[in-house]
């Protein structure tokens, strides 16, 4: 063979080699793309389900104290204007009974006077705790389901956090004006353990996106 043969058959099969080195090459770094593509837009997938979990998180409570002290607020309302009519109602009887009325009379005067305004103000009292539960479950599902999809996607200790915080402010309670005034008491008290909490789930976000 002849120097000028061997010479050309070297570049001939160094470039077939070179060639089927550089078709390998591509083909594993097409796939080696696709897997890095795939992981992010995973990873992205779970930081979005993080955020949009944290925020509904943060509706709950939120709406869960604007409730209650929507709740406590009209009750106390309500208590006070009745307060009020029976101070009014006391002031009539008297007033037309005169000073012989005994005790037991003007009692019985001042019920038959409130009667009326006692028994709207029991429906109401009956009408808003009855808003307020249905509010409340919807409220609590919410947020669990919020709970249940971050488990698999944050650390189980911020979880275990998360859920006692939770089960604390869920807490069930007497259904009357001073607990419900002490659950709201409660709930706008754990605002700075709330946001810390948010902190926390932002910072497990951050490193689903290796930030």
């Amino acid at each position: 063979m002849s120097p000028a043969t061997e010479a050309f058959l070297g570049i001939v099969g160094g470039g077939l080699v070179a060639a089927v080195v550089t078709i390998a090459f591509n083909a594993w770094w097409d796939t080696r793309k696709q897997k890095m593509a795939e992981d992010w837009e995973f990873k992205r997938y779970q930081a979005n389900q993080i955020h949009f979990s944290s925020v509904g998180l943060m509706e709950a409570y939120f709406a869960a104290k604007t409730e209650m002290y929507y709740l406590t607020s009209t009750l106390a309302t309500l208590l006070a204007t009745l307060n009020q009519l029976t101070a009014q109602a006391d002031q009539i009887v008297r007033q037309q009974g005169g000073p012989q009325l005994t005790i037991a009379e003007l009692e019985q005067r001042k019920q038959a006077l409130l009667q009326p305004f006692q028994k709207f103000n029991q429906e109401q009292v009956t009408l808003r705790w009855g808003q307020y539960e249905q509010k409340a479950k919807d409220n609590h599902a919410k947020a669990e389901l919020h709970l249940m999809s971050l488990k698999p996607l944050i650390s189980a200790p911020l979880h275990d956090e998360l859920m006692a915080l939770f089960q604390r402010l869920s807490a069930p309670f007497q259904w009357d004006l001073p607990n419900g005034k002490e659950k709201l008491a409660v709930l706008e008290a754990a605002l700075p353990e709330v946001l810390r909490s948010r902190e926390k789930l932002m910072r497990e976000l951050e490193k689903k996106l290796d930030r």
